[in-house]
């Protein structure tokens, strides 16, 4: 290489070196701004999660998964409670929603001190997102703009972008399914409403997506362990499982010790992040086959091979002699496990909610179930988080209270009335102070520190 094209490529390499930090300031000094353009919204009112009762009724669901349509609409004023209350939950950011014709402008404001970003906050204090979607005549809507501060984002890339995000975090295969369902959305000034129709070649898709093929292994053998469990002693008369029913602490720490049999069989030969995968797994298998039996709810729905694996006689599992507890915990726990805590929390809130309003047809709202949700949301992510440390904290379950804490002395049953004159509705210091208990209790029980 000549003299001249050695200074040339020295040039360039000089010039790049400041001009591209030179250009991310600058970007980073368009996007972000000294104030949020989404400011918060007002608490969430039982009354705005009335339409949204149809998404958890297990009749609805059943003839959806059927292949039934199924429709949601929601007033206006109820998506945008419902779009400020999960903003604030899920991103502990303000955000908006606008509804005009055919069209939804969504606003949030992320604090930059909460984002990686935050050794830029010199250059503003918030991350101002706007987005615009369209509904077009058929299908999911439509990303028309993006504009984050004063820089406008071309749909395709911030497209690209949430794309990568979503892979990133495993959800972009389940979120395409879920857009694929939709087919029509319609948006006006005064409402938003949005019709599904699960396909079955999207069940196939879905099945194929949730439970691989190694995934369909530790099904069976904690399917066959619970089996094994629930198998009647022979001293037992045939009437008598008509009213036996099983504590969780009886069922659950035999599964996980089949589960770190494994686990100790594989440390001498697998390396440990295969070690930590293959006990995550385990665990994940061992709460979703309690979590489908406790709800009655055929493992072949899911994997259709479970049809030949041994049936499994009809009991019902406790939790502290609750059999809804159980559910509660369960559900939540299996949740967890592939959808993150904070979704889980979100769901058993709001279902609780929805027990809560006049209009529904729950019993009330039980601030015990909502412990038993939060117990186990924690149990979910200690099973994948920390797999073999959990099975070996699950030789040491005893009772019931080692899973859950004594609950029984929180207030259930409440209507709407009631939460909002004794707590102040959700969020309020009160209804808080109680949350901060329960999750002062949850963190105290055996299984779950």
């Amino acid at each position: 290489m000549s003299r001249r094209s050695w200074w040339v490529m020295f040039s360039v390499l000089g010039a790049s070196a400041v001009l591209l930090p030179a250009a991310a300031l600058w970007l980073a000094a368009q996007a972000l701004q000294p104030q949020p353009i989404a400011a918060p919204g007002a608490p969430l009112a039982i009354s705005d999660l009335n339409a949204a009762r149809r998404l958890i009724s297990r009749e609805v669901l059943s003839q959806a998964f059927q292949g039934e349509p199924l429709t949601l609409a929601l007033t206006a004023s109820q998506a945008q409670a419902l779009t400020q209350d999960m903003g604030a939950r899920v991103l502990h950011a303000p955000s908006s929603l606008h509804l005009s014709e055919q069209q939804a402008d969504l606003a949030v404001s992320l604090p930059i001190r909460q984002t990686p970003l935050r050794a830029l906050h010199p250059l503003g204090d918030w991350l101002n997102v706007r987005v615009r979607l369209s509904a077009p005549p058929s299908g999911a809507p439509v990303l028309q703009a993006v504009q984050v501060g004063e820089l406008k984002v071309p749909p395709a890339l911030a497209l690209w972008a949430a794309q990568r995000i979503a892979e990133a975090r495993g959800l972009r295969s389940m979120a395409e399914l879920g857009l694929a369902a939709i087919e029509t959305v319609q948006l006006s000034p005064t409402q938003v409403s949005a019709t599904v129709r699960w396909r079955a070649e999207l069940s196939a898709q879905a099945s194929a997506l949730l439970v691989p093929p190694e995934m369909i292994e530790a099904l069976s053998r904690a399917h066959h362990q619970l089996a094994q469990q629930l198998r009647p002693a022979a001293a037992q008369t045939p009437a008598t499982p008509l009213h036996w029913h099983r504590p969780l602490s009886e069922l659950l720490p035999p599964l996980m010790a089949a589960a770190q049999q494994r686990s100790l069989a594989l440390a001498f030969t697998a390396s440990a992040p295969r070690l930590h995968d293959e006990a995550a797994r385990d665990n994940r298998a061992a709460l979703l086959v309690l979590g489908l039996y406790v709800n009655r709810v055929s493992l072949a729905t899911l994997v259709p091979a479970a049809r030949d694996w041994p049936a499994l006689p009809v009991r019902p599992v406790t939790l502290q002699g609750r059999e809804d507890w159980a559910q509660h915990y369960l559900t939540s726990a299996a949740l967890a496990t592939d959808l993150g805590g904070r979704l889980s929390d979100l769901i058993g809130m709001y279902k609780e909610l929805l027990d809560a309003s006049p209009q529904g047809r729950g019993s009330g709202f039980s601030f015990n179930d909502i412990a038993a949700d939060k117990a186990g949301v924690r149990l979910g992510r200690i099973a994948v988080q920390q797999p073999q440390a959990l099975q070996a904290r699950m030789a040491e379950v005893q009772a019931d209270t080692d899973l859950l804490p004594d609950v029984r002395d929180l207030p259930e049953f409440l209507t709407a009335a009631q939460l909002q004159q004794r707590y102040g509705g959700i969020d309020a210091p009160a209804y808080r102070a109680v949350m901060q208990d329960i999750d002062r209790r949850i963190a105290q029980t055996p299984a779950l520190r």
